[in-house]
């Protein structure tokens, strides 16, 4: 009976998916998303204003000015659609694809009034890889989509006192992304083995030839990879390759689920070797990634306003983008201002990207982190750049293991945490308060949830804060704060 029930269920999901699929839709396009689909009311009231969920820009019933939106509006009858490849003020033909989360998720087949932002996507995959979701509008109008998603997630806390934003840290928006993650298949029916990312409706890899937001060391070379997984005995027990690229070299990880073959091996070992990339084999979890070619491979970015080397390790985190990784540890030492003397506490310190840098500048700073791997490689970066520099494994989701050292005196502390915030330590700010705390944050909503507890528990006020695109052409905002105590 189960198994009967169990194919009704596919027959009738798959019958909603096809009645979806044979009826296309054409309507204006009111609003952008957090993740920058567009967003409209077809057969209901079309007012923007009522199906906000904070962060975007809308627009209010028909009129073409756009302005921050309201948020956490309830939602009025009538179909809601997320439209992925649409502009706000575009009138667009879109097909639905499925029901997520009460709105059914549609993509474009044709735009009929295109709006003055529109603009080509420069990679021809841009429809089907879901990597990217902001290709076809003008980049100085990513920045400004961004910026007020920043001012978004800080008005759905409340009225806080804010200063005027500063210029997004922005660079070049292409060919920037030193760390992803490939997904690897063997298909035969689509011509062998694909690599890259997921396809935006379904979880299919995309077939792609080249990926023009990668590094272009990899970007450039993913047909050639394709090949030679394809040249492997093992080329269906491949699902994965982890990419990392430094200024010292490019890392490529092959997770590979059976033992590989002699022949295989001597196939990627030639290939490292003649590409001059450094390659290595996981058979099974992070502690299982060993070097094949070169034996001893060494991969390093640099800081070279601050005359700083980090080594690494091809699974260590660090920020994507390494021109823009630069430019924040700029304006992260401007807006901190360490002199010599004065004392730091740098907590999700990695492995001391900020910290050393820091250090540099004459601070005597000390750096916590959770990952003792990461501290580790943190203490041989202070010895290899001759800096001192304090750094102990601290679980920071723990309040009394890092109790004691909230406990000291402190000229500043700069916070880098994980998307879930800093609530945990914020919490526990106490006398003597530090002067200035600096937040990196990958995620505006906790770093605005977070802000709220600094300015009305703690007695901070936010002095500065702007948006740091760290991953053009995505939907991923980050963002630099500076709060002083009144």
């Amino acid at each position: 009976m189960a198994s009967v029930f169990a194919l009704w269920r596919v027959l009738a999901m798959s019958r909603r998916r096809r009645r979806f699929r044979d009826t296309a839709v054409t309507a204006p396009i009111e609003a952008l998303d957090g993740q920058g689909w567009g967003l409209c009311e077809v057969d209901g009231q079309s007012r923007s204003r009522t199906f906000c969920t904070g962060m975007y820009l809308c627009r209010d019933g028909m009129d073409a000015k756009e302005r921050p939106c309201a948020p956490r509006h309830k939602a009025i009858p009538g179909q809601t659609y997320r439209v992925q490849g649409a502009l706000v003020g575009e009138l667009a033909r879109f097909r639905p694809q499925r029901r997520r989360k009460g709105l059914l998720e549609a993509k474009v087949e044709a735009v009929l009034e295109p709006s003055s932002l529109r603009v080509e996507p420069a990679c021809p995959h841009f429809s089907e890889c879901g990597a990217c979701s902001l290709q076809h509008l003008e980049y100085g109008a990513q920045l400004a989509l961004k910026q007020s998603w920043l001012l978004d997630a800080f008005a759905a806390e409340g009225e806080l006192e804010l200063p005027e934003l500063t210029p997004p840290l922005a660079g070049h928006p292409w060919g920037y992304r030193r760390k992803a993650r490939m997904g690897a298949k063997y298909v035969p029916a689509k011509g062998g083995v694909l690599v890259g990312f997921r396809e935006r409706f379904g979880g299919r890899l995309a077939v792609l030839d080249h990926c023009a937001t990668l590094d272009p060391a990899i970007g450039l070379r993913i047909v050639a990879l394709r090949e030679l997984l394809a040249s492997l005995d093992a080329r269906a027990t491949i699902p994965q390759i982890e990419i990392a690229v430094g200024d010292t070299g490019c890392a490529l990880i092959l997770r590979h689920l059976e033992p590989l073959s002699e022949a295989d091996r001597r196939q990627l070992r030639r290939y490292a070797q003649q590409e001059g990339l450094h390659l290595y084999l996981q058979s099974g979890g992070p502690e299982t990634v060993v070097p094949l070619w070169p034996e001893t491979p060494t991969l390093a970015y640099r800081l070279p306003t601050e005359g700083l080397e980090y080594r690494f390790q091809p699974l260590d985190f660090v920020q994507v983008n390494g021109p823009i990784n630069r430019a924040l540890v700029e304006r992260a030492l401007s807006w901190l201002a360490p002199e010599s003397g004065e004392d730091f506490l740098d907590l999700y310190c990695g492995l001391g990207n900020f910290t050393l840098a820091i250090a540099a500048r004459g601070g005597r700073v000390t750096g916590l982190e959770g990952d003792a791997e990461l501290i580790q490689r943190a203490r041989d970066n202070a010895l290899a750049n001759a800096l001192q520099a304090e750094f102990h494994t601290v679980d920071l989701r723990i309040p009394e293991a890092f109790a004691p050292y909230l406990a000291q005196r402190w000229d500043g502390i700069l916070l880098d945490p994980p998307r879930t915030g800093a609530a945990e330590v914020i919490d526990r700010l106490a006398v003597p308060y530090p002067r200035r705390i600096l937040y990196i944050s990958c995620n505006p909503t906790t770093l605005a949830r977070d802000a709220a507890a600094l300015l009305t528990h703690h007695g901070y006020r936010v002095s500065r804060l702007g948006a740091v695109d760290m991953f053009p052409q995505t939907a991923h905002l980050e963002a630099i704060a500076l709060f002083e105590r009144l």
